[in-house]
């Protein structure tokens, strides 16, 4: 389910079959297992994304000629149950070295059983991206962004 709370956040909830640290390790040291190759901000083919497993790690596409493309740090690291990281991205899909000018993605699993795993995505702050930040809400929040991105992810937990 998707929804928009208001008008500078985006939520997506969902559950996946899989215990509690495995929806959290799947999704974050295991995103390079269901993030899609498409989405990319850098110049060449997406070889692996990367997450540095830790509070100021960076979260990262490595293209297949080894060229490192940042988008992203982790802010939060409490596994199993919180993993946040901001959204260095511009509102032209390019690299946003400025922290005032990024968002954040919040994403919190909670245990429904000792098999299943509810996972909620919140991504926030648009309003930092500057004028025009509308546009990046509407993009991560439609069919193409979050909820397609969370469909990828949830075989992916189920799987491993």
């Amino acid at each position: 389910m998707t929804q928009q709370l208001n008008d500078n956040e985006v939520r997506v909830e969902f559950t996946v079959d899989s215990p509690i640290e495995k929806a959290y390790d799947v999704f974050t040291t295991g995103m390079n297992s269901w993030w899609p190759r498409e989405h990319h901000i850098g110049v060449g083919a997406l070889a692996e994304a990367v997450v540095e497993p830790r509070v100021g790690g960076r979260l990262f596409g490595r293209e297949t000629d080894g060229t490192e493309c940042p988008w992203g740090r982790v802010l939060v690291w409490d596994r199993p149950t919180h993993f946040a990281f901001s959204w260095d991205i511009s509102l032209d899909w390019q690299f946003q070295p400025d922290q005032a000018k990024t968002s954040r993605v919040d994403v919190t699993f909670t245990a429904v059983d000792s098999g299943r795993t509810a996972v909620t995505l919140v991504h926030s702050g648009f309003e930092n991206h500057g004028e025009g930040w509308q546009s990046m809400r509407d993009a991560v929040g439609s069919d193409g962004g979050w909820p397609a991105l969370k469909d990828g992810y949830a075989k992916a937990a189920s799987a491993a």
